[in-house]
């Protein structure tokens, strides 16, 4: 059984403008012991989503549809069970390191609240905790950072006091956003083969928030791309890498660097931007920025298409 089960999420936005709708009813399933990684270009919705299914979105924020966790509804969950699961069962690591972290709040104080309220430790030992969290995250002079508040630490270093942070109650689902964007190649290295450890051993679902295919590559068993609030393309990490049916998932894939291509010709792109939430469209929204759209794909919004293992949103995958 499927550990989160999300079924027809949407995400609005009241504004003076009038309802935007962030997140258009996105459905995806997390088993235990499993990665899904979410991608596509800032904007897709895809940190929304997360934010939406665990109650952390704005006051002018409104979701709606289904969020089951161990079979529990968190959508209308009220505040003080939430807050027993978050942290916990479920943790988050947060895009910004410089918002996600109290100011004003050593980064020790930060790491031991979180095993003395959830776990119920005395201060000593949860520092001791925190302290050996730093060191699986390499963070250099563990005794001292916890000394320090966040502004004394560097972008990478805060990043990673996140990711201990997250780490420290062995949660049962980890939701990563953007995880390892602030990291040079070796300490994201580390904390990839942290997470497969995870996975493996402590049969922890991760959900993994990247623009990075290759990190996506490394940890990820599935995959769901994500296009103006919808998921464009889902199916098995190594089908959507080998063939993806998408033509958004097939320009992303194109615009990865590869040391196989040659050195002296352009590097692939998507022409044109994503569009705003506050456009709508009775079509396919990637049309406009499609080399193979047609009059139809303008007019009429694509359902849900098999093609193999793969699920993909688009009029060109055949039936």
């Amino acid at each position: 059984m499927a550990l989160l089960d999300v079924d027809d999420l949407r995400v609005t936005f009241r504004t003076p403008r009038g309802e935007l709708q962030a997140v258009k009813g996105v459905s995806f399933q997390v088993e235990p012991g499993r990665c899904l990684g979410i991608v596509g270009e800032s904007g897709s919705g895809k940190s929304q989503t997360m934010l939406g299914l665990l109650g952390l979105l704005p006051e002018n924020g409104v979701v709606s549809g289904s969020a089951l966790f161990e079979g529990q509804e968190l959508i209308g969950m009220p505040r003080r069970t939430l807050d027993r699961l978050r942290g916990d069962r479920i943790s988050l690591v947060f895009q910004d390191s410089i918002t996600g972290l109290t100011p004003h709040m050593r980064i020790g104080d930060q790491l031991a609240e979180m095993l003395q309220v959830h776990r119920g430790l005395k201060r000593k030992d949860a520092l001791d905790n925190a302290r050996s969290m730093l060191d699986v995250v390499r963070i250099s002079e563990p005794e001292r950072r916890l000394r320090q508040y966040p502004h004394e630490l560097s972008g990478g270093m805060r990043q990673r006091v996140m990711i201990a942070m997250a780490l420290l109650c062995k949660p049962l689902l980890l939701i990563a956003d953007e995880p390892t964007t602030a990291l040079d190649v070796t300490v994201q290295a580390t904390i990839i083969q942290q997470f497969a450890k995870l996975k493996q051993h402590a049969q922890t679902a991760i959900i993994l928030i990247t623009h990075d295919l290759g990190v996506v590559a490394g940890v990820c068993d599935e995959v769901a791309v994500m296009y103006s609030g919808r998921i464009v393309e889902h199916g098995p990490a190594a089908d959507l890498f080998a063939a993806p049916a998408h033509p958004y998932t097939r320009g992303l894939l194109a615009c990865t660097p590869r040391i196989d291509r040659p050195m002296d010709g352009p590097l692939p792109t998507i022409p044109g931007t994503p569009p705003p939430i506050s456009q709508s469209f009775s079509g396919c929204a990637f049309a406009p920025r499609c080399a193979h759209a047609d009059d139809a794909c303008a007019t009429t919004r694509p359902h849900v298409r098999r093609q193999g293992t793969l699920s993909a949103a688009c009029l060109k995958v055949p039936l």
